[in-house]
């Protein structure tokens, strides 16, 4: 039953993830077709406007979800894909377009969702390598999600590509469905049951710590290619491979990973801080491919850092305010890292983000250095 579970869940939350990560690459190419003349600054604030929706609405959706079952709030967010993906689909116009991405964003949030729900489901070691596994869906969506839609774009497909994604969502929707309900906190729960469902008192920190690794990360994901080609590489599928290497550490070596028994959060950060310093300072288009593999390294063991005190917070009655408010610092870090490598990049050079995501790891060294100091150890 419970590998039934969790692959009903994970195959669910890559439907999803591929529909939402998957076609943002190509908005420009459907914003031509649909409102020809769209200024450049307007593809950039629709690119980041389902995440910052998803940002403000996943606390309050957490809340909810505790209150009335998180397996429900997994189905609210797969149908709220689903709704989003088809208005979007079938929009006559820009404003109907808009509407459909605050909607795809405001009730969307499958990954928060997931997790909430596996945390209902599981604890301890389990429910740390759920949450690892989870996360592993994200990245082949985010590696599989561009390649496989920039052939149907490559087809001709645009705006209808959005109608034809919607039914990825509903998919993962039914997969749900079967699946055990969680027992609610209902509004009419005693003091004592509302006491159960305190969030930790060092959530702050880890929130904190959230924000400047995924902070990390994405800084230096918008300005990758003019990097690439500022080291001399002319081949555009070469910077792709290079761009995507360290997601694809993350899918190779987890299974591995995750056997060890301690937390690996700090060696996590260190090595994103060398690797994002090395990066800045190169010169040379060689040294690159080792560098974003020694990257893919420091993230796959920071998530699974992360994850592992994630799980040992997770209690009764919290789950989703847990998860919706660690899902939304990760999305209020990726909106700020995008504004951020704008203005940097045009300040102080292409390779500047780079800088930047290592001070934002070692930042983070120094806040999550307690958090390992004041958590119980889980069985692997």
């Amino acid at each position: 039953m419970q590998r039934r579970l969790i692959t009903s869940v994970l195959l669910g939350h890559y439907l999803s993830a591929f529909t939402a990560l998957g076609i943002p690459l190509y908005l420009p190419r459907i914003l031509s077709d649909l409102a020809p003349g769209t200024p450049g600054w307007a593809i950039g604030v629709l690119f980041v406007l389902p995440t910052l929706c998803t940002a403000l609405a996943a606390p309050i959706w957490g809340r909810w979800a505790d209150r009335n079952g998180c397996r429900l709030s997994l189905l609210r967010a797969h149908a709220g894909l689903f709704v989003g993906f088809l208005l979007a689909g079938f929009s006559p116009n820009l404003t109907v377009f808009v509407l459909a991405l605050i909607i795809q964003g405001t009730f969307g949030g499958a990954m928060a969702a997931s997790n909430a729900y596996l945390s209902t489901q599981f604890k301890g070691g389990d429910l740390s390598r759920a949450l690892n596994w989870t996360q592993y869906s994200a990245r082949l969506a985010m590696i599989s999600g561009p390649i496989l839609l920039g052939l149907l774009t490559a087809q001709g497909l645009g705006l209808d590509l959005y109608r034809y994604l919607a039914w990825l969502p509903l998919l993962a929707f039914v997969l749900i469905l079967p699946l055990p309900k969680d027992a609610p906190k209902h509004g009419l729960a005693s003091k004592k049951a509302e006491a159960l469902g305190e969030l930790p008192q060092d959530m702050p920190r880890l929130l904190a710590v959230q924000f400047l690794f995924s902070f990390a990360m994405v800084v230096t994901f918008p300005y990758f290619m003019p990097f690439g080609e500022q080291l001399g590489i002319g081949n555009d599928a070469l910077i792709g491979v290079l761009y995507s290497l360290p997601h694809l550490v993350y899918l190779l070596a987890l299974p591995w990973v995750q056997k060890h028994q301690g937390n690996l959060l700090l060696h996590g950060l260190a090595l994103l801080a060398i690797s994002n310093a090395l990066q800045f300072w190169s010169v040379h288009a060689e040294p690159l491919f080792i560098l974003r593999l020694l990257s893919g390294a420091g993230m796959l063991l920071s998530f699974v850092g992360l994850h592992r005190c994630l799980s040992q917070r997770s209690q009764k009655g919290s789950a989703g305010r847990l998860f919706g408010w660690f899902d939304s610092s990760g999305k209020w870090a990726g909106t700020a890292a995008g504004v951020a490598a704008a203005l940097i990049s045009q300040s102080f050079g292409i390779a500047s983000p780079f800088l930047v995501a290592c001070l934002a790891a070692m930042a983070a060294m120094v806040l999550a250095r307690p958090l390992l100091m004041t958590s119980r150890e889980i069985p692997a």
